[in-house]
């Protein structure tokens, strides 16, 4: 039988307005750099849609069908980046481009994760500061003897 190591990943549970909850570790770079790459790109396909909707112009059909397409691609790449299935729970039947406080709520998800990740950031090189210190004291301690055992 195999023994069972366990050990601090720092993943973390959130739970996102009483809809859903993820689990990431807001500290890890690769999340970091999944969130960076999906905010440029969804950002990207918001300026597309503002135009594309300026476009359109008055043909309702039309405008609706678009922001159906364009909310089955956020919800897709809000799904790669969270899990599947996020992006239901978390906006059922509402657009990921309807506006509350003036942005997006896709927007407003991805700003809420990224103040968490600095949050978490800063508490975690609070934390690691005087652990590496220590461990460095100790290392130089153990280096020291064996130096001095050397002479």
């Amino acid at each position: 039988m195999a023994k069972s190591l366990t050990f601090a990943d720092s993943k973390r549970e959130y739970d996102l307005n009483g809809k859903v909850t993820v689990r990431f570790n807001p500290t890890d770079a690769d999340f970091m750099e999944r969130l960076y790459r999906t905010f440029t790109d969804l950002d990207a396909r918001q300026e597309e849609f503002q135009k594309h909707v300026e476009e359109i112009g008055d043909d309702g059909d039309k405008m609706f069908a678009y922001a159906k397409e364009r909310d089955k691609e956020m919800r897709g790449k809000i799904d790669d980046l969270l899990g599947e299935g996020v992006s239901d729970a978390l906006f059922d039947h509402m657009n990921c481009y309807a506006l509350a406080d003036g942005l997006p709520v896709w927007m407003n998800l991805l700003f809420a994760i990224a103040e968490e990740i600095e949050k978490a950031y800063a508490a975690e090189r609070k934390k690691a500061d005087p652990r590496m210190r220590a461990y460095t004291k100790k290392y130089a301690n153990i280096a020291k003897k064996y130096q001095t055992a050397r002479k």
